[in-house]
């Protein structure tokens, strides 16, 4: 029987382990040779699927994509945030073996995509953890896990690091952050406008104890 030139977008997905969806992004951009059938299907050579499989040795790297509001969510920024993190995955030549996301509160001790990501790494099934942003895992503590992870010979990836501050405005930042998360909780509907007056009150506070300091 004369083997296949050509394989569909499903048959590559099945053999890489990743989905349809993938493969199609890495159509669009440019990252696979793709030709188009009479009807505009998709046709991988084989060629292009034996080039992937040896990157099967690459790094193995599992994403971690979160938002922290319904609205977040079906406004698309999930879905887009997945987007990016799978697209600089495949910049980066590793090999996705999966994508975690979820709608959770960053100071939710039990969400189900963090569990389910402590077990890749613990099985060992993991060697790169790509993330957004650091407070897409925690809002306090991240270099703790980065280092955490480095035991278990994992690396922690973000595609984007914060901005170095100033001490005044990286504390303003994690009380503003505190109180912004409790208040939601604890107000519902009014957490903007009580996090909008303890914010006055934070920085009002700080700002007399820096002055205090200056003038002693």
């Amino acid at each position: 029987m004369k083997e296949k030139a050509y394989l569909s977008s499903g048959e590559v997905a099945k053999a890489l382990g990743v989905s349809v969806k993938t493969v199609q992004r890495w159509d669009k951009a440019g990252l696979i040779q793709v030709v188009r059938t009479a009807h505009n299907q998709r046709r991988i050579p084989v060629s292009e699927l034996t080039r992937l499989l040896r990157g099967v040795g690459t790094p193995r790297c599992a994403i971690y994509a979160r938002v922290s509001s319904s609205r977040q969510e079906q406004a698309g920024n999930l879905e887009r945030q997945i987007e990016r993190l799978r697209e600089a995955a495949v910049a980066r030549g590793y090999r996705l073996i999966e994508t975690i996301a979820e709608q959770a509160s960053s100071l939710n001790e039990k969400r189900r995509g963090m569990t389910k990501l402590f077990s890749l790494i613990e099985r060992e099934a993991v060697d790169v953890v790509l993330i957004e942003y650091p407070d897409r895992l925690v809002r306090f503590g991240f270099l703790y896990l980065v280092q955490a992870f480095s035991w278990q010979g994992v690396r922690l990836e973000v595609l984007e690091e914060p901005a170095k501050q100033e001490p005044f405005a990286e504390m303003t930042a994690d009380l503003l952050t505190i109180v912004t998360v409790f208040s939601g909780r604890m107000y519902g509907h009014r957490a903007k406008r009580v996090q909008e007056c303890m914010a006055t009150r934070i920085k009002a506070c700080i700002q007399e104890e820096e002055q205090r300091h200056g003038e002693s």
